[in-house]
């Protein structure tokens, strides 16, 4: 199964997407905001991935994931 993981690393925001293979590849965001930007754009395909997010960014992710701005 395909695999987001949202976790914070060396004070930065990282999304690693790890595909079928089990290849994966490392997104790092310097800002909350930048983090967002990059899960908006798995929004089309989001239910295709098992979603693990770290204890620390647990409430922040699961808010954005039920706000009105990603439901659109």
């Amino acid at each position: 199964m395909k695999k987001l993981l949202v976790y914070m690393e060396n004070e930065e925001f990282v999304i690693e997407r790890v595909n079928e293979f089990n290849h994966a590849i490392k997104r790092f965001f310097i800002s909350e905001n930048g983090l967002f930007e990059g899960l908006e754009a798995y929004k089309p395909v989001m239910s295709e991935y098992d979603i693990q997010v770290s204890d620390e960014l647990w409430t922040k992710v699961i808010n954005f994931l039920n706000s009105k701005e990603f439901q659109d």
